[in-house]
């Protein structure tokens, strides 16, 4: 059986859509029509039928679902036993990070990395956050959250604090709150995509909220945006906030907060030569960093 039909198969089971299975396989939706119409054909069942919601799986579909995934798993295993007999790490790893880290954090760190393993093919990936590895989206993740429902292995490499920052021009002329009493007066920039900020959102709305809400952004670069043009106080990973002079933190004593670091990979993929690479660099650029990650 055709292993590309059988990951087709289960993309669309996983997105419920052929336009969905396309973006995350990265190839054409008639390719993926016609995938999913071979692999119908070589087993004379119908695997899909639509729906209100999507493509759900016909009861074969449910059925074939589970050895597909098996299949899917046994060729993970044997990628990485393949891959781990060769001394020279190569081959492409995706490391599923936030926008925020990944731009103010770890891009200007990349450089010795990427001249160091000239075989390596290094994928950045921000939308979706987190990506899930379980689907393939990700080698590595790194995140707020532990391994949650996916069967992953990693540990926490370090704490990303989080700070209330204002511009020097908002500031002038005015008393910044220090105490959750005290901010009845100030313009609020808050979250508007909560969930993928989901704990910042909550700390943020429930210390700012006798505050003026001004406006909610879906992004960092965003929220700092605003920010710096002096529209109000806004919650800022704290390695962003110290990297502009024109910005002033609020009671960084007092008004702050801390999420752990997370870097994990699935238990099948960290003999890789390549992913344990990518591992070991970020985990080590997380030690050495973990004061300026902490703010």
């Amino acid at each position: 059986m055709d292993w590309e039909l059988c990951k087709t198969f289960v993309a669309v089971a996983e997105t419920r859509s052929l336009a969905g299975a396309a973006r995350r396989l990265r190839i054409s939706h008639p390719t993926v029509g016609r995938n999913v119409a071979a692999l119908e054909q070589q087993l004379g069942t119908r695997l899909f039928a639509r729906s209100n919601d999507g493509l759900s799986l016909t009861s074969h579909g449910r059925k074939f679902r589970e050895h597909a995934e098996a299949m899917a798993a046994a060729a993970l295993r044997a990628e990485a036993a393949a891959s781990a007999t060769g001394e020279q790490a190569r081959g492409v790893v995706k490391l599923s990070i936030g926008a925020t880290l990944a731009a103010h954090w770890l891009m200007p760190r990349l450089g010795p990395f990427l001249r160091d393993h000239a075989n390596i093919q290094l994928e950045i990936i921000t939308h979706p956050f987190p990506a899930s590895v379980r689907r393939r989206e990700a080698d590595v993740v790194l995140r707020p959250v532990d391994a949650g429902e996916e069967n992953l292995i990693g540990r926490k490499i370090g704490r990303l604090g989080t700070g209330f920052y204002a511009s020097r021009d908002y500031a002038a002329g005015r008393k910044l709150p220090e105490r959750r009493d005290e901010w009845r007066g100030h313009h609020v920039i808050g979250f508007a995509d909560q969930a993928s900020n989901a704990h910042l959102a909550r700390w943020s709305d429930v210390i700012t909220r006798q505050g003026t809400l001004v406006m909610r952004c879906s992004s960092q670069g965003d929220m700092l945006a605003a920010a710096r043009a002096g529209l109000g106080i806004c919650a800022l990973s704290c390695l962003v906030g110290a990297d502009y002079p024109d910005l002033v933190r609020v009671a960084p004593q007092k008004l702050s907060s801390l999420s752990d670091l997370w870097l994990l990979a699935h238990p099948d993929l960290v003999a890789l030569p390549a992913v344990r690479a990518v591992i070991g660099f970020v985990t080590d650029c997380a030690r050495e960093d973990r004061v300026r990650l902490r703010g």
